[in-house]
């Protein structure tokens, strides 16, 4: 068997030129935005200056590295921007007239500017960092002479600009739906964002007129408020908003605006990859003719490192040799000596899942010129290629190659499984699956049968066995059990299989969670004459039983033909004695022993190892047991012959040694494991690849209507401007936004990761006082969370709200310099702090401490504790209050934690704003919809019930447009099955699922919708919708800068009112004692 898949991969299939010619106008120019004199943009990644006409454009920037949002300073003079230097978003400012950037922020959030003050002398940005629960962030400045940030609101602004008053600000206060890695046009969900107005100090707060569409970057010329906005329902435009009403500016049908700048009476945008300019006296945009001759330095071709991009590998016959795919290239590596040899070698396509022929003379792959095909190569190189052409377009993926080496066992995307004739090119179909899972085969040792695993309709896994010449096909497992993993041997067929697999196996539904899969292994003897390798034995001087050839007998040297005796076939069944746990991967030993993965399953708050979880297990038939080989791996492979292990530790160690009883395998050396590169054809590749995944997993063939081949022609016109591997990103995110769907995101890949500054941060907010950093607010932590520990409210340190920090191991520090400047390097690291009572040093100790590096958790779990504390003082503990912050392991945890302790409240108030999804909750609402069944008495105990906890009173629900996917479906269904009202505003409408595409050439990801839900009533619903609140509340920003919570006011209101009006029944109340015998 041959299932050493880690990650999938897949080839491209179309091309265009990807050189611009010179003459030709520049595309991909992005951001702008526009002062007296100039025009500022970025392109390449770099910011460049120009005049109002375009000409005369310079190059400011040029690190490798992202530079972004370029703002222009009131007199023109400085730029603002965000950039990420130190892997890390920053703001920094510059001179129009080039020299070094200051660094402005230090902090290890998302920092973007937004704004300048009007005096010039502070910078807007908006950042997560001190916000109380994720998704969100909020407006702070800093002095363009450095120091530390001031928080403008507690209410979030995701962008935003002042008026020439200095006061009111128009802003922007969720995430655009369309954005970054997230590929969703007219988004129409309740994520499509506002642009509110706001005057805080004489608490003025009023919202645009919107239909339901995406209104962002607003800016002002005069007293007039322009914004981008898509409420045409055909492209986003640019608007003005004048005497209460919206005016079109702009009729662009084909591109979106992307972003908009103005001053003056000039408006500077960008749609399509061109600037243009736009007049108030001129209502024509007009577009720039700007041509860059831009240095391109991630351009050029060159030698890259492949060996982290190990995606599958397969030991070859005598383990001398590993054939690897990396990169897209195939590589034939040796063991021990011996040259590394590139076999593909291609540049602009990609080969992938090479298997060694049984001889080990040759390698078999699949490669993608165009079209598909698999090739065998000569493993050294020499020589000529077989080629055999796949149909179609779909994705393949070689399996296996059967032992005679006459066929090769390969899969389609579309849930098929093939055997391709290695000597004339047939490609037959041996099955066609229900459901899409990891497809595994194994040959029989002479070739004559195929076994494989494939699911039924309800999930079920069963093993089939495939008569490679007479073509029969017949089941070995009835689908009562979750059966898989088969592997030959000369007698046996071995394969695990679960009986109580049925609730693990729903994989979506968050009733899986912390359900373990328990498997045992079996052996299938193939004749009637082969013992079960669990007989019992007798020991006797004059014993003489034939134990079989895979029972570690030395002396059973000559193996008979192979045969399988059908008859009966599945009453030969036999369970090893390895107890039953999650296992995977079988493989038979030269010696007969049987080789296995094992996987531990642990609960939702264990914390994870990484990849590298599983243990390698052999199971010896003479001793009847079973033992650990090795461990921390994340897969393994087995030579042809039997001999020689393989084991796999992410991201790239790979190491070789005998298949033994201990594995003590010897490293393999990858440094040859190179591929050159050359960007251009690569880049042009993986355009074609996301294309083209899109139009093979797509959930529905049909494209939704939409001309694919027209949106790649539209996009492909951009690559010729693609100068570095992030702006790829731009142009595939803007292809397949065209989809107007959720869930559609493509991101990753080579592009520049900038050192990371590890800054650690104290879990605390900070005031000036008197020059110095003085402690606000001191987040607690979870003292029953190992894992959410806050650095400075660990038992025994002397700190407390109100102390300030004077020195950091003996530096001193004042408010001139931004504090987190000072933690630089210190996240995980003991720090030892100078703090006292008064910024003049009063009562000066020290203490040491431990930084971590972000405290998002423990800023949220403070908020739940407020929230809940709230909840309980304003219901006199009436309503239990539990916090979803996603629909999978958290999500879970959380609700177990918070729901079952509370659940003899009469009324419950379930929290999930900002949920980010993961599963099909119907765990949470199974338990929600629990009739009572009994009560039990007992003589000195408190009376308990059946169920054990349910809540049987009112139940409120509290949404938001952050919650999302399965923060869609779980209050979806929670008003379906009418367990009660839902509080808040419209949900972001993504009920369509992902995760079955290849990942990219370089790394990158990519994920394409390829599943998407439908109600019982047989009807499309949500996706693009979101779940619309019975109740709506804004979270008035005036209100929450008081520190109020809007919604969860109402939320509590609305629960009491119910409460009063229908309180439940107090089922805990026991009738009278019978006063008779027998009552």
């Amino acid at each position: 068997m041959k299932t050493n898949k880690l990650v999938w991969v897949a080839v491209a299939a179309l091309s265009v030129s990807v050189n611009a010619s010179e003459s030709e106008e520049t595309r991909l120019l992005e951001q702008p935005d526009i002062s007296a004199n100039h025009i500022a943009f970025v392109y390449g990644g770099d910011i460049w200056l120009a005049n109002h006409d375009g000409s005369q454009p310079r190059q400011l920037t040029s690190h490798p590295a992202s530079e972004t949002k370029p703002l222009f300073s009131p007199d023109g003079q400085w730029l603002a921007f965000s950039a990420d230097y130190h892997g890390n978003n920053d703001v920094y400012v510059m001179s129009i007239h080039g020299g070094a950037a200051q660094r402005l922020t230090y902090h290890p959030s998302h920092d973007v500017v937004t704004d300048w003050a009007a005096a010039g002398d502070r910078v807007y940005f908006t950042s997560n960092r001190a916000v109380l629960n994720t998704r969100s962030s909020q407006l702070f400045s800093v002095a363009v002479a450095g120091g530390y940030p001031e928080k403008y609101m507690e209410a979030v602004v995701a962008e935003g600009k002042f008026a020439n008053d200095g006061e009111t600000l128009a802003y922007r206060p969720n995430r655009l739906p369309n954005n970054q890695t997230a590929g969703w046009r007219l988004h129409r969900g309740g994520s499509t964002p506002p642009v509110w107005l706001l005057n805080k100090d004489d608490d003025e707060f009023s919202q645009l007129p919107r239909a339901n569409a995406s209104h962002h970057h607003p800016f002002w010329l005069a007293d007039d408020l322009y914004l981008i906005s898509d409420r045409d329902d055909v492209a986003a435009n640019l608007y003005r908003y004048t005497a209460g009403e919206l005016q079109q500016l702009t009729q662009f049908t084909e591109w979106d605006i992307t972003s908009a700048n103005g001053h003056g009476d000039n408006v500077v945008f960008s749609a399509g990859g061109y600037l243009y300019r736009w007049q108030v006296a001129n209502n024509e945009p007009q577009r720039l003719q700007i041509k860059l001759a831009a240095p391109a330095p991630q351009l050029e071709p060159d030698w890259q490192d492949a060996s982290k991009m190990i995606t599958d590998f397969d030991l070859s016959k005598t383990g001398k040799r590993v054939a690897l795919t990396a990169r897209g290239d195939i590589f034939s590596v040796a063991v021990e000596h011996g040259p590394t040899r590139n076999l593909s070698s291609t540049d602009g396509q990609r080969e992938y899942t090479g298997l060694w022929h049984p001889d080990g003379d040759r390698i078999a792959f699949v490669q993608d010129d165009g079209e598909q095909a698999v090739v065998i190569a000569p493993q050294d190189g020499i020589g000529e290629q077989q080629r055999f052409a796949l149909p179609g377009s779909s994705y393949y993926s070689l399996l296996a190659w059967s032992p005679d080496g006459q066929r090769i066992a390969l899969s389609d995307n579309h849930i098929n499984l093939y055997l391709l004739d290695t000597a004339s090119g047939e490609l037959s179909q041996v099955h066609s699956g229900e459901r899409r899972w990891d497809q595994q085969v194994s040959f029989a040792p002479d070739g004559s049968y195929l076994a494989f695993n494939a699911l039924n309709a309800q999930g079920f896994s069963k093993i089939y066995l495939y008569n490679t010449e007479t073509e029969a096909k017949q089941a070995l497992t009835e689908g009562m059990s979750f059966a898989s993993n088969p592997v030959f041997s000369n007698d046996y067929l071995f394969f695990t299989a679960s009986v109580n697999a049925g609730p693990a196996i729903s994989w979506l539904d968050l009733s899986a969670q912390e359900r373990p899969v328990r498997m045992g292994i079996y052996a299938l003897s193939l004749r009637t004459d082969v013992p079960s390798p669990v007989a019992p034995r007798l020991s006797d001087e004059s014993d003489e039983s034939a134990a079989s050839d895979d029972s570690n007998d030395d002396e059973a040297k000559d193996k008979p033909v192979f045969s399988i005796a059908i008859e009966g076939l599945t009453s030969r069944i036999s369970a090893l004695p390895v107890g039953e746990q999650f296992y995977q991967r079988l493989a038979v030993a030269e010696d007969g022993s049987l080789f296995y993965l094992l996987q531990p399953q642990d609960g939702v708050k264990t914390p994870s190892n990484g990849p590298n979880q599983m243990s390698l297990m052999r199971y010896d038939f003479a001793s009847r047991e079973a033992a650990q080989v090795s461990d921390k791996i994340a897969s393994y492979d087995l030579s042809a012959d039997g001999k020689q292990l393989l084991t796999f530790s992410a991201p790239s160690t790979l190491a070789v040694g005998p298949a033994a009883a201990k594995f003590e395998g010897k490293p393999i050396a990858l440094n040859q494991v190179k591929s050159f590169i050359d960007p251009q054809r690569e880049w042009q590749q993986i355009f074609d690849d996301v294309w083209r995944m899109q139009k093979e997993y797509f959930y529905a063939e049909n494209m939704h209507g939409i001309d694919w081949q027209a949106i790649y022609d539209k996009y492909a016109a951009l690559l010729p401007h693609v100068k570095r591997r992030a702006d790829l990103n731009t142009v595939l995110v803007g292809m397949i936004s065209e989809l107007q769907v959720g869930h559609n995101n493509v991101g990753g890949g080579d592009v520049f990761r900038g050192e990371n500054d590890n800054v650690g941060l104290l879990g605390a907010d900070f005031n000036i006082v008197d020059g110095r950093y003085q402690i606000a607010t001191l987040y607690q932590g979870d003292r029953w969370s190992p894992d959410l520990q806050a650095p400075l409210a660990v038992p025994g340190i002397d700190v407390a709200e109100g102390d300030f920090i004077l020195a950091i191991n003996g530096q001193q520090i004042n408010a001139d310099k931004s504090l987190f400047a000072h933690f630089v390097g210190t996240a995980g690291q003991a720090v030892t702090l100078t703090v006292a009572d008064s910024a003049a040093g009063a009562n000066a100790r020290e203490v040491t401490v431990t930084p971590t590096a972000n405290e998002g958790e423990l800023r949220l779990w403070h908020w739940i504790q407020q929230n809940q504390r709230y909840v309980d003082e304003q219901s006199d503990g009436q309503i239990a209050y539990v916090y979803l912050p996603n629909t999978t392991d958290a999500g879970y945890y959380f609700f177990n934690r918070m729901f079952f302790p509370q659940a003899n409240k009469p009324a419950l108030l379930i929290d999930e704003r900002r949920n980010g999804g993961g599963q099909a909750a119907n765990y949470i609402t199974e338990l929600l919809a629990r009739p009572h069944l009994s009560g039990w008495y007992e003589r000195d105990a408190a009376v308990w019930t059946t169920p054990g906890a349910a809540i049987h009173g009112p139940k409120t629900m509290l949404i938001d447009q952050d919650a999302g996917s399965g923060g869609d479906f779980l209050p979806w269904s929670f008003s379906y099955l009418n367990l009660g009202t839902t509080v808040g505003t419209r949900t972001w409408g993504g009920l369509i699922g992902i995760s079955a595409n290849p990942s990219l050439i370089d790394g990158g990801f990519h994920t394409v919708p390829y599943f998407r839900f439908f109600t019982p009533e047989g009807e499309w619903a949500v996706e693009n919708e979101g779940v619309t609140p019975d109740i709506e509340v804004i979270l008035n920003p005036l209100a929450v800068n008081e520190g109020r919570d809007p919604q969860l006011e109402r939320g509590v209101a609305e629960t009491l009112e119910k409460l009063r009006k229908n309180p439940p029944r107090d089922y805990r109340e026991p009738p009278a004692l019978p006063t008779e015998l027998g009552g």
